[in-house]
């Protein structure tokens, strides 16, 4: 895959696990991988370490809310991520360790649990330039946030479904040392951060057509202004959750913009 390629991704269940197909269709290539017991996929037992081989198959049968992963932090379902804050270049405090030398760049694989490393310095396409973004999710049938969901067998015709509810969340306030247990002090942008991301729209395929004719892209930095909608900036991860865990903050469901009266499915 090259920068600025558009790429669609099949995620379905087959009878031998997961499979994750990739097309790029700016080059024509494309790949795919079973998560399946064939393929070296091990399930581990966690009093021995040993594994098993295993066919990875998905928890739920549909995307209802509430059909969230049992173990994790995030109440995750059909989820789309940017999991920011495990690098940073060495500044010799507390949480740099462990770090590396280079050969090309010097950096460190610590929790920024201090905030001060590239994930959350003012410098995030939308900051400081509006040309460009580090990723923009849209749907191959055009209209309506991706994913689409499967409408029949899952065949590649049949992914003609978007969403009608969405859902942002976040869990930095498990990194925060402002965050008490009790919900006080979990704030987004966390104590400390000159900057945190969040997910915006474009209504109308702007940035010169970077949304590639789509009525409705998803893109995730710092972008606001005409054409966008930014959901409230870092007011769209809402308070931290203390029914599900106290490190999340969940903005809650919310209907799929792109789709007239989503709300009333």
């Amino acid at each position: 895959m090259n920068q600025g390629d558009h790429l669609r991704i099949t995620i379905k269940d087959t009878p031998d696990g997961l499979l994750t197909f990739v097309e790029d269709l700016s080059t024509g290539k494309s790949g795919f991988m079973v998560a399946g017991a064939a393929n070296g996929f091990q399930n581990t037992d966690p009093n021995t370490c040993e594994g098993t081989n295993f066919n990875f198959r998905p928890e739920f049968d549909t995307a209802k809310f509430g059909n969230f992963i049992p173990w994790a932090v995030l109440q995750g379902n059909v989820d789309i991520s940017m999991e920011i804050g495990h690098f940073e270049v060495p500044d010799n405090d507390s949480d740099d360790p462990p770090c590396f030398p280079g050969p090309l760049l010097a950096g460190c694989l610590g929790a920024d649990l201090d905030f001060d490393g590239p994930s959350y310095l003012p410098d995030w396409p939308g900051t400081t330039r509006n040309t460009s973004t580090p990723l923009m999710i849209g749907s191959v049938a055009g209209n309506g946030i991706g994913p689409l969901s499967a409408s029949g067998d899952g065949d590649a015709g049949d992914y003609n479904q978007p969403y009608p509810i969405m859902h942002f969340e976040s869990t930095v306030s498990d990194s925060e040392t402002t965050c008490q247990t009790n919900g006080v002090g979990c704030v987004i942008p966390p104590v400390g951060a000159k900057f945190y991301p969040y997910y915006s729209l474009l209504t109308d395929g702007g940035f010169g057509n970077q949304g590639n004719g789509q009525n409705c892209t998803l893109v995730v930095g710092g972008f606001s202004g005409p054409g966008i909608q930014d959901f409230g900036r870092d007011a769209q991860y809402g308070p931290s959750n203390l029914p599900w865990f106290f490190g999340q903050n969940s903005g809650g469901p919310v209907a799929n913009p792109c789709i007239p009266n989503a709300g009333e499915r």
